[in-house]
């Protein structure tokens, strides 16, 4: 066999370094996509806030003066973004953003509330349901974001510490304030939510019944999952075809 030259080794060196200095060019181009549509979706919600964010007085059922809350003024929320059909809050977690919905539940999959195009995407309600949250079960997605945002708090569920630091949630809607009870959170397959037709009212019963028996924490004894609910679907951490589910009680 003939022996290569080492003029043909410094070729094929140099031509193996070229290749991998343009893999770490090209990944690093693609990381810093990613962070840049991080700092963007992050800065676009930050913007939102501090255009609805307003400070509401607080009732007292003693007559005493009470420190004002802080909300939403949805009236100016819907004038800026007419897609918007709540804002779901979360005291001492990330989740504090608009809820849209649009005419199917691809649209804001990766759009920011004013349609502009990002990775993080919008929390939507499924376009099925009623945009009052009238429904028996209404169904709200997110992206569970490496970065923290979004629904990524709602993975953490998974945790019962989390869930004893975090029973309830905050849905501000046009028609009044809805306090969300947690009642379970559960770990189903894509497929299995869509097998079982957990989005069919007539198959509520079955979800209240899987919720039950495959929760990941324990909600106080005496809550009972009684209708209107609202259903939090994000990705788990673990794959892309499984789904964590918060189920929750319109209070």
């Amino acid at each position: 066999m003939e022996e290569e030259s080492p003029q043909k080794r410094r070729w094929g060196l140099l031509l193996l370094q070229i290749a991998l200095a343009a893999v770490v060019v090209v990944s690093a181009v693609n990381i810093g996509r990613i962070l840049l549509g991080y700092r963007q979706g992050s800065e676009s919600y930050e913007t939102i806030r501090q255009q609805v964010t307003v400070s509401r007085p607080q009732s007292a059922a003693s007559g005493e003066e009470e420190a004002p809350v802080y909300g939403v003024d949805m009236e100016l929320l819907l004038q800026q973004y007419p897609d918007a059909v709540g804002w779901l809050y979360c005291e001492g977690t990330r989740i504090d953003y608009p809820v849209m919905q649009a005419a199917d539940n691809d649209y804001y999959l990766r759009r920011l509330p004013d349609g502009s195009w990002n990775m993080s995407g919008s929390l939507y309600l499924d376009w099925r349901c009623p945009a009052d949250f009238s429904s028996g079960l209404s169904i709200i997605y997110g992206h569970n974001m490496k970065d923290g945002s979004m629904f990524a708090d709602v993975w953490k569920y998974a945790s019962q510490e989390w869930y004893d630091e975090h029973p309830a949630m905050t849905l501000q809607t046009p028609e009044g304030d809805l306090q969300l009870r947690v009642l379970y959170g559960f770990v189903i397959l894509a497929q299995e939510w869509a097998d079982n037709g957990f989005d069919d009212p007539a198959n509520r019963a079955l979800l209240v019944d899987w919720a039950a028996q495959h929760t990941t924490f324990s909600a106080p004894a005496g809550w009972a999952a009684e209708e209107p609910l609202v259903a939090l679907l994000t990705c788990t951490n673990r794959s892309d075809e499984e789904r964590y589910v918060v189920l929750c009680e319109v209070r």
